[in-house]
């Protein structure tokens, strides 16, 4: 597989994760010794790019690298962890999924979906399974690669 190849590949299971879940950005993040660095992006707003760097902190998807599961959370202005996050007073995202990226045993990084609208509903069970299938592709795609 070309290199441009994988890249489309990626970014088209970005743009499935967005359009399936009515989100707006769909990000693919290595996240190495506490840093998240967005290794893949897609955007309605084109807010963020590939090689930019988090203190993972400071990122919603600290729970998810370090619990090694899938965190949803449908309405974050109703969730008191995540409402003081730090991420939440310079960027409000209202909707969040994500789920862990494992090649060959080992977290390497995360998925996630998120949008500035909250949902009307919970993510469904079907969702969840979605997002931990785009991340059994990714994995599986990037295991190929490194």
């Amino acid at each position: 597989m070309s290199i441009t190849e994988f890249k489309d590949r990626i970014n088209s299971l970005l743009s499935k994760g967005i359009r399936e879940l009515s989100m707006s950005l769909g990000v693919l993040a290595q996240i190495e010794n506490n840093n998240y660095e967005i290794y893949a992006v897609q955007s309605n707003s084109g807010a963020y790019v590939p090689g930019e760097k988090y203190a993972l902190g400071e990122t919603y998807s600290r729970e998810v690298f370090e619990k090694q599961k899938t965190i949803a959370e449908a309405c974050i202005a109703n969730s008191p962890t995540t409402l003081h996050h730090p991420l939440y007073r310079s960027l409000p995202l209202e909707s969040y999924i994500g789920a862990p990226i494992v090649i060959n045993g080992k977290p390497w990084g995360c998925v996630d979906f998120s949008s500035m609208a909250q949902r009307e509903e919970p993510f469904s069970e079907k969702e969840i399974e979605m997002v931990e299938s785009l991340a059994s592709e990714l994995s599986q795609l990037i295991g190929e690669i490194e």
